[in-house]
């Protein structure tokens, strides 16, 4: 009788520690620092890309660029500006040719690395931590087994890909309105402290360069911390692989 007794008060006080540690964790969670992370895919655009640095600045805002090699080479003073002003340039491939590029891993390397060596000759940085697909690390274009190799070369290299958790929208139409884009956006970040969101800064993104300010004063005011991905922390970093968002399996 005593054993049970004493076999009762052991779950009592266990379920007492596990709750308590559980309601320590929630609180932990929600206390944590908000971070939103801008990053623009496609670029740079003679007509967009431009707006959108001026907003940036106004804003006193930095973000990602990944940036695809043959318009860094017909728009390289946009590059430069980019770099100067504290931006994070990433590559994108070469030539967003997704049926070329996809066709082996050699040709994708071969396109992302000629995509690396257009903005070393820009900027002089030659060494890169991450890169995005194009249409994402899980995209329906590549052949399954060469999408797993690729990602897993790119690890093999001590490089991350990067994806995403909160999008825009605008890729789904040459121009999204500008209500709709806040919404996504909006909507996206409600329940996460931590926001990697996929916008454009292509020719066709009027819309995206209309949103802009009013996105980024709304994150401001809801308490959100706006970083490069070269600021990430290791800890974002664990954070963002548990969340899919960086090297997603």
């Amino acid at each position: 009788m005593k054993k049970r007794l004493y076999f009762l008060i052991f779950i009592f006080i266990l379920s007492l520690i596990l709750k308590t540690g559980i309601s320590q964790v929630k609180a932990a969670n929600n206390n944590k620092e908000k971070v939103v992370f801008l990053t623009f895919d496609d670029g740079p655009s003679p007509n967009n890309t431009p707006k959108i640095l001026k907003i940036l600045k106004e804003n006193g805002v930095k973000a990602s660029f990944f940036v695809i090699g043959a318009l860094g080479e017909n728009n390289p003073q946009i590059i430069k500006k980019m770099y100067s002003e504290g931006m994070t340039i990433l590559p994108h491939t070469y030539s967003h040719d997704y049926k070329a590029m996809y066709s082996s891993v050699d040709n994708y390397f071969q396109d992302l690395d000629k995509c690396i060596k257009v903005i070393n000759n820009l900027t002089g940085k030659d060494y890169y931590t991450y890169t995005r697909l194009p249409g994402g690390s899980d995209n329906q274009v590549s052949n399954g087994e060469i999408l797993r190799t690729i990602r897993n070369k790119l690890n093999a290299k001590g490089v991350d890909y990067i994806d995403w958790n909160v999008s825009s929208g605008d890729a789904e139409g040459e121009t999204v309105a500008v209500n709709v884009l806040n919404h996504n956006i909006k909507n996206g970040c409600n329940n996460t402290n931590l926001a990697v969101i996929l916008m454009h800064d292509s020719y066709y993104k009027s819309t995206t360069v209309e949103s802009l300010d009013s996105i980024i004063k709304d994150l401001k005011a809801k308490g959100y911390t706006f970083k490069t991905l070269e600021e990430m922390t290791n800890s974002e970093r664990r954070t963002m692989i548990r969340m899919g968002i960086v090297n997603r399996r």
